[in-house]
């Protein structure tokens, strides 16, 4: 990979980062109270609302995991979001009025006036713990990307990165948050059409997307839609539904990131506008992203693919002994495989590429053995540099620069937001039972500590599969009990308040316990279901549990 950029390309990336970093914090030169700071002052349009929310949500990961994620398992992803345009119905309908009404700044505010200071306490602990997870891995994101191109130490680039975040966070606050998020987006959505284009271009004519499509659906890559029952399926229609539903519920109903986001709105009619934009937005978002893996899946097809997509393990890959003879068999199933895919369309070609793919596998499976036995620490699933390694090696001079801006607008953007949120959900909902007051330069002081957690979860942190199914399993192991928690105040408000408490405890406990049975193999289950289970267990201990103990 590339050891420095070149300058247009970094002219792009500094201009397009640094500069919507400066407006921002600019803009937002003038605070004049901690609520402002921490939560905004109502004055946010539908418009700015909805790019908010999609940019919280579209953090490094989506753009550097994603396009691997269709690279490698096709367009099935998708299904995640399924039940999420259903869930931002039923919130603007019912759930945002509650929380307009009760006049809170956090959900976890409204959360008191219910069942008191005790479920309060625990819901918003409960956002603490997994929303500083979440913004360590999307700090760990582009650091893996920067440290890719300039050969840089990858924990030295994660607090970089960090530092600029926080700095502009901390500086500025809610307004600065909100201000650079719509130009991010803007960067987001030109880089990423930049990107597809050119690598439909790289597509021979005579191929074209028909072409590609077809290549693509010999591996079943084309499927969107699974409708069978399997619970083990991580995506299916029934757990992009169901577990979806109830994790968007979670997400956009209880995590103060994205609460926060929709509670600094100017009126209901607003919020709501929001949501329509984001659910008409989203899905597609994600074919269109995913659709960057099935065009990068059939350019290597037609060029070669490398055995290691990890620079690292490249690199300590070609000093092995083992590595000439597998390198070699490599190379021979890639060019058969470059011939097979020029072919005409029939059912001898696609059962020769998957013939050819299993062989891929296998080989990739013997090096991988190779490298756990010679090189432990590497970490040999490279799912996540699949795209970055195409694009460092094939962009344009100047639309580098641009797509790695996409990259860290993405990363700014959500980490930006989480930070501010574990901010004002301490001040807010922790700071008086702490002694803390809410004063702008004590905002701004638990925004840097904040920011501090996330770097040292960012510098411990370590590849899953990929990580954007690693930040979506983050979210299953907490929002579950913590819809729970806000469904019984929305719907039976007259539950005793130590029954919800120890609800929510019990069943947080019980996700927990249920992902480690999946981790070791005695169950299986998709973690999206975590969302289901967890929320309806809350739910169900919240009534039996008064009866079991008799007490009111």
């Amino acid at each position: 990979m590339n050891a420095s950029l070149n300058p247009w390309d970094l002219a792009a990336l500094v201009v397009s980062t640094g500069g919507i970093a400066a407006y921002g914090m600019w803009v937002s030169r003038r605070r004049e109270s901690a609520t402002e700071f921490l939560s905004g002052a109502n004055q946010s349009s539908w418009w700015a609302m909805a790019m908010g929310i999609i940019a919280t949500q579209a953090s490094a990961i989506t753009f550097i995991s994603t396009p691997g994620q269709g690279f490698a398992d096709g367009l099935r992803f998708a299904q995640f979001y399924l039940g999420m345009p259903v869930a931002l119905f039923v919130l603007g309908a019912w759930v945002v009025p509650r929380y307009m009404r009760s006049g809170a700044r956090t959900a976890y505010e409204y959360l008191e006036s219910i069942f008191g200071p005790r479920v309060r306490g625990l819901a918003a602990l409960l956002f603490l713990v997994s929303r500083s997870l979440a913004a360590g891995i999307t700090l760990y994101a582009p650091a893996i990307v920067l440290s890719a191109v300039f050969h840089w130490d990858l924990r030295s680039t994660v607090v970089a990165i960090g530092l600029v975040v926080v700095a502009y966070t901390a500086f500025g606050g809610y307004k600065a948050v909100e201000v650079t998020q719509t130009a991010q987006m803007a960067v987001i959505l030109v880089g990423l059409v930049a990107a597809w284009w050119v690598l439909y271009r790289g597509i021979p004519s005579e191929m074209g997307l028909r072409g590609a499509w077809s290549v693509a659906a010999t591996y079943g890559h084309d499927q969107v839609l699974d409708w069978s029952w399997n619970p083990a399926s991580r995506y299916t229609v029934w757990s992009g539904l169901a577990g979806g539903f109830f994790l968007a519920m979670a997400y956009f109903g209880t995590d103060q990131s994205q609460v926060g986001r929709y509670l600094s709105g100017k009126s209901l009619a607003e919020i709501r506008r929001g949501f329509l934009v984001t659910g008409l937005i989203k899905v597609p978002m994600q074919l269109f992203i995913l659709s960057l893996g099935l065009l990068l899946l059939v350019r290597m097809h037609l060029s070669t693919e490398p055995l290691w997509h990890n620079p690292a393990v490249a690199s300590a890959w070609s000093q092995m002994p083992e590595s000439e003879q597998l390198n070699a068999k490599w190379a021979a199933v890639q060019h058969s495989r470059a011939q097979a895919t020029t072919a005409p369309e029939s059912p001898e070609r696609r059962a020769e590429l998957v013939a050819l793919r299993a062989e891929q596998q296998k080989l990739k499976s013997e090096a991988a053995e190779v490298v756990a036995r010679r090189a432990p620490d590497l970490e040999t699933k490279d799912v996540d540099y699949v795209f970055l390694g195409w694009a460092l090696n094939n962009m344009p001079v100047g639309l580098l620069g641009l797509l790695l801006a996409v990259i860290m607008a993405g990363a700014m953007s959500s980490s930006s937001a989480e930070i501010n949120a574990l901010a004002a959900t301490s001040l807010i909902d922790f700071g008086r039972a702490a002694g803390l007051r809410e004063s702008l330069s004590t905002s701004r002081w638990v925004t840097l500590l904040w920011g501090l957690i996330a770097m040292g979860i960012a510098l411990l942190a370590s590849l899953y599969e990929n990580l954007i199914q690693l930040v979506n399993l983050v979210g299953s192991l907490f929002y579950g009990p913590m819809l729970g928690i806000f469904l019984c105040a929305w719907l039976f408000p007259r539950r005793p308040s130590w029954a919800v408490f120890a609800a929510g405890v019990a069943a947080e406990l019980s996700i927990l316990g249920l992902h480690a049975a999946t981790v070791v193999g005695h169950v299986e289950l998709g973690f999206l279901w975590y969302n289901l289970i967890g929320a309806l267990l809350v739910v169900a201990l919240a009534f039996l549990l008064p009866l079991i103990f008799r007490r009111t």
